[in-house]
């Protein structure tokens, strides 16, 4: 159960991969922070927040809002701002990746911050990103029954 709730430090990060992490790391940024706003958490979830920066959230929630967000989708913390997961869910809409939001993301493993998402997801210490997302709609119309069936 917990390694499902939190990512393991399995294998731990030596030195020698740490100094590798950041010339990955390097290149990752050419790519990342331009497009997405990347915030270096090292465990990266775009795939899953339909390529936003979840990370971007003031109180940076991996799993959804966090119940302060305002009528209009205005954030809690800056309202001038909207909300990180308002955006999130309008883009996975149009995307067609609404199935990954019912997903339960791990808990944020700050031994990894600062490191290369790319090499912590080819060493499998975090979930590889999910590119194609095939019956979208099928997989949501599965999950809202799931949870009727479970409340019934």
């Amino acid at each position: 159960m917990l390694r499902d709730l939190a990512t393991q430090n399995k294998p731990p990060i030596t030195a020698s991969e740490r100094k590798f992490s950041r010339l990955v790391l390097f290149f990752e940024d050419i790519i990342k922070v331009p497009l997405f706003r990347c915030q270096h958490c090292g465990e990266c979830q775009l795939s899953s927040t339909a390529f936003i920066c979840s990370q971007n959230c003031p109180k940076r929630m991996r799993n959804g809002p966090c119940g302060g967000t305002g009528e209009d989708g205005s954030c809690e913390v800056y309202r001038e701002r909207k909300c990180v997961w308002y955006k999130i869910y309008f883009r996975s809409r149009l995307l067609n990746r609404i199935s990954l939001l019912y997903r339960i993301n791990r808990i944020h493993n700050y031994n990894l911050e600062g490191t290369s998402s790319w090499l912590n997801a080819f060493r499998k210490r975090i979930v590889a990103p999910i590119l194609f997302v095939r019956n979208d709609k099928q997989k949501v119309k599965d999950l809202i029954s799931d949870d009727a069936e479970r409340e019934d």
